[in-house]
């Protein structure tokens, strides 16, 4: 039923509904391609269009201990078939600024049940983390 909702709606619908979340979102192939993510997703990578990390990697964004971080999170979903939640991660922005992630990334199945890539999202949760930190002090 829900399937078929989805279906039905129109792509810019469905662009608006991702949009309005207020959680980046991603999508990616069995080889840690990217298929998809929202605007916030986009924003935090400092790239205007959405549509230019399709077929990209990881690395092609982020610098590469950060990039080979992400795709071994994503090996372990796409290969155990088990979420991976509450993945505390740290990004390092196109400025340079540092941004502490809460990421959950789960597996994405066809209707046989097979693993065909990783549905990601996280929330920025920087403002927590110097919270806690100053706490600590």
């Amino acid at each position: 039923m829900l399937t078929r909702m989805i279906n039905a709606l129109p792509p810019e619908v469905l662009v608006q509904i991702l949009d309005a979340l207020p959680i980046r979102i991603f999508w990616k192939d069995r080889d840690s391609r990217f298929l998809g993510c929202n605007q916030l997703f986009a924003d935090d990578a400092g790239i205007a269009d959405p549509a230019e990390f399709i077929g990209k990697s990881d690395y092609f964004f982020f610098e590469p201990q950060q990039a080979a971080a992400f795709r071994d999170d994503d090996a372990d979903v796409i290969h155990t078939g088990q979420p991976k939640l509450r993945i505390i991660e740290r990004l390092t922005h196109v400025n340079c600024s540092v941004r502490w992630l809460e990421t959950n990334k789960f597996p994405l199945r066809d209707a046989e049940g097979h693993i065909w890539g990783v549905l990601g999202m996280y929330q920025d949760i920087t403002e927590q983390k110097r919270a806690e930190e100053v706490r600590a002090a």
